[in-house]
């Protein structure tokens, strides 16, 4: 039998995009269930793939960031290109994505010449052909 998403596990997910540490306990008060219930339905998403990690988000005084765009090798493949990426210091989140870059990251460091040097270190990696990068201003949510 298929599972799916209700509207209830939607709810459970925005709680946990706002505050992945919030107890069980509130997290049911907030949506109408009972700890336990809670509890078993986060479980849940997490047993199925639908939540896959938790993680912090850290807003570091003075750092600067940017999304950076990719394109690869065309003898790359996926894995060996997250691979090298994801040893890269100041890497956050990598996604592959569709268009004319074949990935798109975010990257962090203390200011800007630190940023320059590890885009200089992505560009170095044999799997990269290209880079676009654009520094972010402002963060919103």
């Amino acid at each position: 039998m298929a599972w799916k998403i209700d509207e209830t596990d939607r709810k459970i997910m925005e709680i946990l995009r706002e505050n992945a540490r919030i107890a069980n306990e509130k997290l049911g008060e907030k949506i109408g269930l009972s700890e336990p219930a809670a509890r078993r339905r986060v479980a849940n998403l997490i047993s199925r793939g639908v939540i896959r990690r938790f993680t912090v988000d850290i807003e570091e005084g003075g750092a600067v960031s940017a999304l950076v765009y990719l394109s690869t090798s065309p003898h790359a493949s996926s894995d060996k290109v997250f691979r090298q990426l994801k040893g890269q210091d100041g890497v956050g989140s990598v996604w592959e994505v569709s268009g004319d870059m074949d990935f798109a990251l975010t990257l962090a460091a203390q200011d800007m010449d630190a940023l320059n040097r590890r885009v200089d270190e992505l560009r170095a990696l044999d799997s990269i052909r290209k880079t676009k990068t654009s520094i972010i201003m402002k963060k919103w949510k």
